[in-house]
């Protein structure tokens, strides 16, 4: 028995470390491409690079503009995730905790904007972006994607209904209002799911292309996905360096990614699947 259970362990690790295999062998390929030389690229097979260089970004970072692409990705994206995080997190209390006529109607309503597809909205956004004279600048960029989403609504609506009633009685008895409510009492206790949500905004926004692509024009608005895409209009392009550029840009993701990771677990564990 101990020896079959031995084999079928052994065979589950082996499948985990191939799936594992399947999804880092790029990652691992743009590394060690990322620090061979020019000529070393299309060589051959080999991942380790026989010479490593440091170069490539250098060139990235500098040439190509990868460092304001950088700072344009930050800033578009964070301001988009601090005003989700607010917004979501008020609408998922008001969902929750709150009792007002037509709530459930309009939650609902509010979460079948989720069956629209992107694209769909695309046109009709950018139009209202334009009529509004925002085009080509950051408040085109960000303004549509500030004020949340309803998955991020949803989210934590079903994290709020997991909270007791007991806090929220408690709190009005004691004269507080709805936002003191929400500001001190609840939004201290969602810390995990308001984590999820931002880690998902975060990473979200950070690979958003199409957006971008389609309201920005000026070099100096462009972010890290349109910036990078931009490799494609060199007649010779340096592979070692595009790879570079790549690895800048998913570096910060995987850090946030392994420093969150115990938050964005649990806040998926106690997302309200319970109720």
């Amino acid at each position: 028995m101990e020896k079959t259970i031995s084999a079928k362990r052994l065979l589950l690790y082996l499948l985990i470390i191939g799936i594992l295999f399947l999804y880092l062998f790029p990652l691992f390929w743009q590394l060690s491409t990322s620090l061979k030389e020019s000529d070393e690229v299309f060589s051959g097979y080999n991942l380790i690079p026989k010479k490593v260089t440091w170069k490539n970004y250098r060139i990235a970072w500098s040439q190509f503009n990868v460092k304001r692409y950088l700072l344009n990705t930050i800033l578009v994206s964070s301001i988009i995730m601090l005003g989700t995080l607010i917004c979501c997190s008020m609408a998922g209390f008001a969902f929750g905790q709150l009792q007002f006529p037509g709530r459930d109607f309009l939650f609902f309503l509010y979460l079948g904007t989720m069956m629209v597809p992107g694209a769909v909205t695309l046109i009709p956004s950018y139009y209202i972006i334009l009529r509004l004279n925002m085009a080509n600048t950051f408040a085109g960029l960000i303004l549509p994607f500030f004020f949340g989403s309803a998955f991020g609504t949803f989210l934590l609506r079903q994290f709020y209904m997991t909270l007791p009633k007991d806090l929220f009685e408690a709190a009005t008895i004691d004269g507080a209002g709805y936002f003191q409510i929400w500001l001190k009492v609840m939004f201290p206790l969602s810390k995990p799911a308001v984590a999820t949500l931002g880690v998902m905004t975060l990473v979200q926004h950070w690979n958003s292309l199409l957006w971008p692509l389609v309201i920005t024009q000026s070099p100096a608005l462009k972010v890290l996905a349109v910036g990078l895409s931009d490799f494609r209009l060199f007649r010779n392009i340096q592979w070692n360096s595009l790879m570079a550029a790549v690895m800048i840009a998913i570096l910060p993701m995987l850090l946030i990614l392994f420093f969150a990771q115990k938050y964005f677990v649990k806040g998926i564990q106690f997302s309200g699947i319970n109720r």
